[in-house]
C-alpha cells in the first residue's frame, strides 16, 4: 500500500524503518477506500494500534526547528514493518485479549508502585517529624533535670557549710563532745539521691502514670482490704 500510493500523500520516511502520511485527508479518501470497507482514518490509526504499531510524535526541540510544512505528518512505526523486507509482515500479529490484558495488568501495577512510593515517602516525613518531636522533649526533660541537680548540689553544699559552722561553735563554747561536720551527711546524700531518682522517674514517664504517681504519693497510700477492695485511709482515724 504504501509503495504504491503517491508520495505527496503517503510514503516510506528516509530510514525506512516507518512510514509516514503527509496528507491525511487525502490518504483517508483515496488511498483507505481502496483497501478497506471504510474511509475513517481514526479507525485505520486504531487497527494499526491492534498490531502494535506506535503512532510516533515529531516534537521540534527548538521554536526555530518548527516547520508548518511537516507539523500535521503522522508516523507509523513497527519493528517488523520495514521497508523491502517483507519476510517481516508474518510475524505482524494482532495482539490478542491477553496481551492486552498483561498490559493493562501492568499499568495498574505502576499506578500501585506510584502510590506505594507516595505513601513511603509520607511515612518517612511523618517519622522523621515525631523522632525530632521526640528528640526535642527529652532534651528538654534532660535540661530540666540538670537544673534540678545543680539546686541539689548547691544545697547540699549549703548544708554541709552550716552543719560545719554549727560544729564549729559547739567546740568552741565547750558545750559536749564535739560535733564532727560529717555526722549524718551519708544518710541526707542518700535521701538526695532518693529525690533525684523519683525526679528523674516521674519526668520520663508517661503523663497517665505520672498522675497515679501523684495520687499514691507518700501520705496518699492505698491499702487493700483483706476481701481485695482498696480503701484510703481517713485523716485522723483508726485504719482497719
Amino acid at each position: 500500500m504504501i509503495d504504491r500510493c503517491d508520495s505527496t500523500i503517503a510514503s516510506w520516511s528516509p530510514s525506512g524503518d516507518n512510514f509516514v502520511v503527509k496528507n491525511v485527508e487525502k490518504f483517508a479518501s483515496t488511498v483507505l477506500p481502496m483497501y478497506f470497507k471504510h474511509s475513517n482514518f481514526s479507525s485505520f490509526a486504531r487497527q494499526l494500534n491492534f498490531y502494535g504499531f506506535r503512532k510516533l510524535k515529531a516534537e521540534p526541540i527548538l521554536t526555530a526547528d518548527f516547520d508548518a510544512r511537516t507539523a500535521c505528518f503522522v508516523r507509523f512505526y513497527h519493528e517488523k514493518f520495514q521497508k523491502d523486507r517483507p519476510e517481516l509482515l508474518a510475524q505482524i500479529k494482532r495482539a490478542t485479549k491477553s496481551d492486552q490484558q498483561s498490559k493493562d495488568d501492568v499499568e495498574s501495577l505502576k499506578i500501585d508502585i506510584m502510590k506505594l512510593k507516595d505513601c513511603m515517602g509520607a511515612m518517612g516525613a511523618d517519622c522523621d517529624r515525631r523522632m525530632s518531636e521526640m528528640s526535642y522533649e527529652y532534651n528538654r526533660r534532660i535540661t530540666a533535670l540538670s537544673a534540678e541537680y545543680d539546686k541539689l548540689a548547691m544545697l547540699v553544699q549549703q548544708v554541709l557549710v552550716n552543719k560545719g559552722v554549727g560544729s564549729e561553735a559547739s567546740h568552741v563554747g565547750g558545750a559536749g563532745a564535739p560535733v564532727s561536720a560529717t555526722t549524718g551527711v551519708p544518710d541526707m546524700m542518700r535521701s538526695l539521691s532518693q529525690v533525684a531518682a523519683m525526679s528523674l522517674q516521674n519526668s520520663l514517664r508517661p503523663p497517665s502514670m505520672a498522675a497515679a504517681a501523684a495520687v499514691n504519693a507518700p501520705g496518699q497510700s492505698v491499702l487493700y482490704h483483706p476481701q481485695g477492695q482498696r480503701k484510703r485511709p481517713s485523716e485522723g482515724g483508726p485504719m482497719a
